[in-house]
């Protein structure tokens, strides 16, 4: 539950909460400081940062769904020109998530958030992006949600997580297995030897 809220020796980014420089609007954002507390006035200011990067996220899923789904056109939406080195933006991202600039997004799911987040904070905010951790990102991915929109469909909500943990537990369980039917037959044996010595 991180919050950076006026932290003045922080980038802009990270001070507002706001990791994604998100440009103020009439957005009614969930977590959002209202627009007449803002104290920022060009940039949207959050009462915590899973909320400032929920906010990221679902303003790139619906240009996504506007058709901006491929690496180039999102980004050009997200950070244009005029005030970007958009191209430098573009190559970036299109790096961090595996995919050739002009080819099309297909999966958005908490995998593609969580790449994508942390490649955009590290772009907008260094040096002190290192201040948002995994867990805040998941933690945006989390009130999410999975939800449909026109072109695409969103699974998120806790998937990710989930498979994070399930992995480790599977392999215990299995090691676990294995040793117990290991240590089986040598139990049995060990009883009928007994077994035997009291017969005679």
């Amino acid at each position: 539950m991180s919050n950076y809220l006026g932290r003045k020796e922080l980038t802009r980014g990270i001070r507002n909460n706001n990791p994604g420089n998100l440009v103020l609007t009439n957005i009614a954002w969930q977590g959002k400081i209202p627009n007449a507390q803002n104290t920022d006035k060009h940039f949207e200011q959050f009462t915590e940062v899973k909320f400032g990067i929920r906010a990221m996220l679902r303003d790139l899923t619906n240009d996504i769904d506007k058709g901006k789904n491929t690496v180039r056109k999102l980004i050009t939406e997200y950070a244009p020109p005029f005030e970007n080195d958009t191209q430098k933006y573009i190559e970036v991202i299109s790096k961090a998530v595996g995919l050739d600039p002009d080819q099309t997004i297909k999966i958005v799911d908490a995998k593609f958030y969580l790449v994508i987040a942390r490649a955009i904070i590290k772009h907008e905010c260094s040096p002190d992006h290192n201040l948002i951790y995994d867990s805040d990102i998941q933690d945006a991915i989390d009130i999410m949600g999975d939800y449909n929109l026109a072109t695409v469909t969103v699974t998120a909500k806790k998937k990710f997580k989930f498979n994070y943990l399930i992995i480790p537990v599977l392999l215990f369980f299995i090691l676990f297995t294995a040793l117990q039917s290991k240590q089986t037959p040598k139990k049995i044996k060990i009883i009928n030897s007994k077994f035997k010595q009291d017969v005679r």
